[in-house]
């Protein structure tokens, strides 16, 4: 049954390899009259469960990993209505939520983004909402009596106002996968936007389920990661700061390797070299705009 919230809001989802997951999530969308679905070349049966879990959604085929901003933006361009909700695949709805999020964002119209509250499991509140990417701290988990600014959200879950938001602009192409969110919400507030956490929108969120768990899974994740946390740093703090945060990972990472060799295990080991990888891969492009190869 199509209501006023989910008439006004198009979700957008980036998939890869998610087929596992999407009997748990695309359901919670299924009020949806349009649903926009960027499918990263999946190497498994994404796109088809996709298509029929959700039969009226828009299914397009990347043709590539486009990474989760770049692919996010293709979906978004899509979009016909005033809002577009980015959610993960590993992201589920609870109900209400979506129209919780629309009644705040026609409450605060001035917002360019407002995101749900996160629970790792029911009752469980998780790490949704968070202080600058270069200063994150890790304290006791609270939900928030009522609605509230924030500095960045992450990018599981958020309602991008459009109007607001093609002013600022998307994500960065530049970034692979990670610390998109991070700039995106640091562009929004130096635009002097709000960003805002809707205290009665709920959403489960089995973190890193997207995609099927492997050791090359792991490696690509902290790989990215990594990188990622390199450009951003040169993005807002300049090539000095990045070369000292390269080192600092790098050397690091490479200091510690033949004791994870000698008392291995198996996922602390894979962060090591792909920090290590991502350090390598860094310094070669120390000379260019940006640490990664250009975007296509």
């Amino acid at each position: 049954m199509t209501s006023r919230a989910t008439a006004d809001i198009t979700p957008v989802l980036v998939t890869y390899n998610s087929a596992g997951i999407l009997g748990w999530s695309l359901p919670s969308l299924s009020r949806f009259d349009d649903v926009v679905i960027v499918d990263n070349q999946s190497h498994d049966a994404t796109a088809d469960i996709a298509r029929s879990l959700l039969p009226q959604a828009r299914v397009i085929r990347a043709g590539g990993n486009l990474g989760f901003g770049r692919a996010n933006n293709l979906g978004i361009a899509q979009v016909r209505t005033r809002y577009a909700l980015l959610i993960n695949p590993d992201a589920q709805l609870q109900d209400g939520a979506i129209e919780a999020l629309h009644a705040a964002a026609r409450r605060y119209p001035e917002a360019a983004i407002l995101a749900p509250v996160l629970y790792d499991e029911p009752g469980v509140v998780g790490d949704f909402f968070r202080g600058p990417f270069h200063v994150r701290q890790h304290g006791p988990r609270v939900t928030p009596e009522g609605d509230l600014c924030a500095e960045f959200v992450t990018g599981a879950a958020m309602l991008l106002n459009l109007d607001a938001m093609r002013g600022i602009g998307f994500f960065d192409p530049w970034f692979f996968l990670y610390f998109e969110d991070d700039d995106l919400c640091m562009r929004v507030r130096r635009a002097g936007r709000p960003i805002l956490v809707v205290h009665d929108a709920a959403m489960l969120h089995r973190t890193r389920q997207s995609s099927t768990p492997s050791a090359r899974t792991t490696l690509r994740r902290v790989y990215c990661m990594t990188l990622s946390k390199f450009y951003i740093t040169r993005k807002y703090f300049g090539t000095a700061a990045c070369i000292g945060l390269v080192l600092r990972v790098g050397l690091g990472s490479l200091l510690t390797l033949p004791l994870q060799l000698l008392a291995p295990r198996k996922e602390r080991l894979l962060r090591h070299v792909a920090r290590i990888g991502a350090a390598l891969g860094a310094w070669r492009h120390l000379s260019r705009a940006h640490c990664f190869e250009p975007a296509d």
